[in-house]
């Protein structure tokens, strides 16, 4: 008898196996068509923040890497200038900028940096700044330089200038989704709901994704919920709680050897953090061909560009 209940239980796990087998291999095989028929759509994100000082270009690195780790093609386009952009976290020397793909002196694959796992980096500080003047052949141009990328790209990580200013708003409106960037602060609080604010209001840009760096679960989840509370009274905005990041030495360690956490020390609680973040990510809606062509992408940034560049100049006047 208790042989019999041997055979009977090892049967059910064989085909519980088998089961999980075959839904793991439809699983796989549905992806592969889907990213077959939509290979030139990629997922376009802005990771933005109130204020320096959050630890945004450290989320921006790690997650790229992670997503470059789970097979996917990244392409980071970083507006960030000097001391505070990928390139010098990673310890690279960018000597070009979007902006001489603007001015034809170079091509995209040219300024086109490449870090850990492959993931592109594309120095935009100079480039952005100058998409709100471009004439008709110029942006045909820009838009044209990412048609011809000798790859195609799975997702784009957008590293915004902190604050609100024209260029941050612009990467945020053309961008699929946001991703706004808090620590435990309160100053990095108030400066993330006045960005959230801005766009909202002036942009009627109404969804975002709120990730808290380097702090306890607890205290994440607090400071989520206060900031949830008081945009359903004052915005009508949605906010989505991404997740955290947890408060670790790791952490600071990586980012002085120039390499993401989650390379350096794969089983820090950080790294771990990264890797249920990037597996949050994937499972976002995915794009459709009429928002995650990068070509269309790029003609929403020079569009959005302008909107906030005339909006700005009227202010000032």
């Amino acid at each position: 008898m208790q042989q019999k209940k041997s055979q009977v239980l090892l049967a059910i796990q064989e085909n519980q196996v088998r089961e999980h087998t075959v839904d793991d291999t439809l699983h796989d095989q549905a992806e592969g068509l889907r990213r077959l028929l939509a290979q030139d759509v990629a997922r376009i994100v802005t990771i933005a923040s109130g204020r320096n000082g959050v630890g945004k270009t450290g989320i921006v690195l790690n997650l790229a890497v992670s997503l470059a780790r789970r097979g996917r093609n990244v392409l980071v386009l970083d507006e960030n200038a000097g001391k505070t952009n990928l390139s010098r976290l990673l310890g690279l020397e960018p000597q070009y900028d979007l902006l001489h793909v603007l001015r034809r002196e170079k091509t995209m694959e040219q300024i086109i940096l490449r870090g850990p796992e492959g993931i592109g980096i594309v120095p935009a500080a100079q480039g952005v700044k100058a998409l709100a003047e471009l004439d008709a052949g110029s942006g045909e141009r820009l838009v044209e330089s990412f048609r011809q990328l000798p790859q195609p790209v799975d997702v784009v990580l957008m590293d915004a200038v902190a604050g609100i200013e024209r260029n941050v708003l612009s990467l945020s409106l053309a961008a699929q989704e946001v991703v706004v960037v808090v620590s435990n602060q309160p100053a990095s609080i108030t400066d993330a709901y006045a960005l959230i604010k801005v766009l909202s209001q002036d942009y009627a840009k109404q969804k975002f994704r709120i990730l808290i760096n380097t702090v306890s679960a607890e205290a994440a989840q607090a400071i989520f919920d206060n900031m949830a509370q008081a945009a359903g009274r004052f915005l009508d905005v949605s906010l989505d709680y991404m997740g955290y990041v947890p408060l670790d030495d790791k952490l600071k360690q990586s980012s002085r050897m120039h390499r993401p956490v989650v390379d350096a020390f794969p089983s820090a609680p950080s790294a771990v953090a990264f890797r249920q973040l990037t597996e949050m990510l994937e499972q976002w809606p995915y794009p459709t061909a009429d928002n995650g062509r990068l070509d269309v992408f790029m003609q929403r940034l020079i569009q959005s560009s302008r909107i906030t560049g005339n909006l700005h100049n009227t202010r000032m006047t």
